[in-house]
């Protein structure tokens, strides 16, 4: 019975733990919203003006993603965790508003 229990702490003790769970890659998304700007084709990227007047061109992980887009179209994008668009959702309004 002193084995069992032995063997038992001996994997618990030697995995490591967050918050109650076994530790293991995180995957951080940002949401963001604003107009687009511009739309460049050739190299995957989306230009966008946010709500607080500074544009910022991000990169897009896939040309389907840019299907249906118009500059002018009010957007909800979300990133990746190396900041690359992998959503982006078209609002019916400005998103500043």
């Amino acid at each position: 019975m002193g084995l069992h229990i032995l063997a038992i702490l001996t994997l618990l003790l030697g995995t490591p733990v967050i918050s109650g769970f076994a530790a293991g890659p995180t995957t951080e998304i940002a949401l963001l919203g604003g107009t687009i700007l511009s739309i460049d084709q050739d190299t995957l990227t989306l230009t966008i003006r946010m709500p607080s007047g500074e544009s910022q061109t991000l990169p897009v992980i896939n040309r389907r993603l840019l299907q249906g887009l118009s500059i002018g179209d009010h957007v909800s994008v979300e990133l990746d965790e190396a900041h690359r668009l992998i959503k982006i959702t078209k609002l019916p309004v400005d998103p500043a508003n």
